[in-house]
């Protein structure tokens, strides 16, 4: 009984290190260090890998160890190629045909006047072999974790270190976290949600009137953005304080690349109150002025 409830556990412990591998390997495109390393960057790098960390155990769990235990019913040893292979498998195949299916609009793929762009189907193909390759990670973590030990100690050192893991995993995005006013709460009120027709060309002078109206106000500013494979995908500027008030511009140069019909509606502008008596009006008045001689 012993023995069935230890091997039980390794397979879960060799799950739950299958399912960290694979977050390891994708999180780096998602998670791009070029500025330096801040409470937000460490914030946001916690957040995602938690929730790749869940997406990954949920597949492994649910696809993976019943695969696994599929093919052992049939050969007595699985070998490292094919929990490989199998770990591509439950990576790819369920973000494809859920991807598939978000690309599909009245019986057929579209990206604009309902036909599949080339940016569109290779962003497609790009995302679902960076998951078939996480899984594969996955795959060969799962591999090491289950080959076969004499130590009773050792198994149960495995199961303890992945207990710890998984505890470290959801813990440290609840301890480590960004305090400042940058942070919009679910309970946040949004006054006005715009779209702004500003050039593109024109970030720089809008991104210096952000500061310089941060500074005059006495406003933090943060800005943020994403690049792939040296495109940039999307950017936002960020004003706030901690009377409550923040204000969010977002351009999203990624819904061009697609053809996008969103793509004409240009950058969005959203002023949030994040406490009942936060005085955002005065501010939002004289920052869209300002905004309009951009």
């Amino acid at each position: 009984m012993e023995m069935r409830v230890q091997q039980v556990m390794r397979l879960l412990a060799a799950a739950v290190f299958a399912s960290f591998a694979a977050t390891l390997a994708v999180i780096p495109h998602f998670l791009q260090v070029e500025d330096a390393i801040t409470i937000v960057l460490v914030t946001q790098g916690l957040n995602a890998a938690m929730m790749m960390f869940t997406a990954a155990i949920a597949h492994a769990l649910l696809f993976g160890l019943p695969l696994f235990l599929l093919v052992r019913r049939k050969r007595s040893r699985v070998g490292i190629v094919a929990c490989a292979l199998g770990g591509f498998l439950v990576g790819a195949t369920p973000f494809g045909i859920l991807a598939l299916l978000s690309m599909i609009s009245g019986g057929k793929p579209t990206f604009s006047n309902d036909l599949p762009t080339e940016f569109g189907w290779t962003d497609y193909v790009r995302s679902v072999g960076l998951a078939g390759l996480s899984g594969l990670v996955g795959g060969v973590a799962f591999w090491a974790t289950t080959r076969p030990s004499e130590s009773n100690a050792k198994s149960w050192s495995i199961v303890s270190a992945a207990a710890a893991l998984t505890c470290g995993i959801f813990i440290l995005p609840i301890v480590v976290r960004d305090r400042s006013c940058h942070v919009i709460f679910t309970s946040a009120r949004t006054e006005i949600f715009a779209n702004l027709k500003v050039p593109a060309d024109a970030w720089q002078k809008l991104e210096q009137k952000f500061a310089d109206f941060g500074q005059a106000h006495e406003l933090s500013l943060l800005r943020d953005e994403h690049t792939q494979e040296g495109r940039l995908m999307w950017r936002s500027l960020n004003l706030c304080n901690d009377a409550g008030v923040n204000i969010d511009v977002y351009d999203a140069p990624w819904l061009a690349y697609s053809r996008s019909p969103l793509a004409d509606e240009g950058m969005t502008l959203s002023i949030y109150s994040q406490k009942p008596d936060a005085d955002w009006r005065p501010l939002a008045r004289q920052l869209l002025s300002e905004i309009g001689t951009t």
